[in-house]
């Protein structure tokens, strides 16, 4: 139990599809690339969106990590199909699993990534594990920055930041019903609507970021940590995944202040940068964690994001002097 209420078991979120219920052209292409049938399946624990996903090993010892989502999954569908493409074009200096192969059917689609020898991240994280993590940030980000051209080319760019990043000005308006806000950010909707007015200058960058970095998507090794699931890549700033990352940090007791200050990707942002980052990471957070469930994916989507709304309003309260 941590400060902000049960935490989430990172390792083991996952509700997936099994082997055999994957279309047989779905297994007989992953059959083809790993040389033979696999004689061992270990389901990855971690993850939200209920695709298939696993790491195959065949009878000669070959391995893969292989991904597979239908149309019944269309969210799964699409990220795997978005992955597929942006995992090739990543620079060498990235620190991902690389794709080996993919293979697209009419509704279903099907991904192999190197076996990487590695563990989820669970919390509480311990100080090393926080630091491979920041370390392999550190590492993408620089390969990212500036925007390298072949991943310009697939089509990434600087999405408009849209409402999900602003819901506190969603509220302030009208527009979005109140939702749960902890006792220090009460009666602040404007004062937070404010912040998050910044967010469009605060993101402005020539580098590509993840998007969606959070511990989850990292896989732990005994001295590296990889960056997994690349499907959100935007051109924006690299410091707010750094943001991002750190939320899960400052929830579970580490000093995230300190550790944004240290990481390269925060040289040249300012404190009311980083207020407007948290305000906007916030409000998400605790205005998705307040919606109803949603069928197939990980009963867990909704208290990560409750955990994860009230470690980063927390983080912002304690910066802004709230109480």
């Amino acid at each position: 139990m941590s400060r902000f209420g049960e935490t989430v078991p990172y390792d083991s979120t996952a509700v997936r599809t099994g082997w055999e219920t994957l279309p047989e052209p779905v297994r007989a292409a992953v059959v083809k690339e790993l040389g033979g049938a696999p004689a061992e399946i270990r389901m990855a624990g971690s993850g939200f969106s209920g695709g298939f996903a696993a790491r195959l090993t065949s009878e000669s010892g070959a391995e893969l990590f292989v991904k597979a989502a239908g149309a019944d999954r269309s969210w799964a569908l699409a990220a795997y199909r978005q992955e597929a493409r942006v995992n090739t074009a990543l620079p060498a200096g990235v620190p991902a699993p690389r794709l080996e192969f993919a293979a697209d059917f009419d509704d279903w689609t099907v991904l192999g990534f190197e076996a990487v020898d590695g563990r989820a991240p669970t919390l509480p994280m311990s100080p090393r594990d926080l630091d491979l993590m920041l370390e392999a940030w550190a590492q993408a980000a620089a390969a990212l920055t500036p925007a390298p051209q072949a991943l310009l080319g697939l089509g990434v760019t600087a999405v408009p930041i849209d409402d999900k990043l602003r819901q506190f000005t969603g509220v302030a308006a009208g527009r979005t019903a109140p939702f749960f806000v902890p006792a220090p950010l009460e009666g602040r909707v404007d004062e937070l609507a404010a912040l998050e007015s910044g967010i469009d200058e605060a993101m402005e960058s020539d580098a590509v970021t993840h998007f969606d970095l959070r511990p989850d998507n990292m896989v732990l090794g005994a001295d590296r940590a990889w960056i997994c699931d690349w499907n959100w890549v935007q051109v924006h700033s690299p410091w707010f995944d750094t943001v991002c990352l750190l939320v899960a940090a400052h929830g579970d007791g580490h000093d995230a202040d300190a550790l944004f200050r240290r990481h390269p990707t925060a040289a040249g942002v300012t404190a009311e940068e980083l207020d407007t980052a948290l305000a906007s990471i916030t409000g998400y957070y605790l205005g998705e964690s307040a919606q109803d469930p949603i069928p197939d994916v990980s009963p867990y989507l909704r208290a990560h994001q409750r955990w994860s709304g009230l470690a980063a309003a927390d983080w912002l309260a304690r910066r802004r002097g709230w109480s």
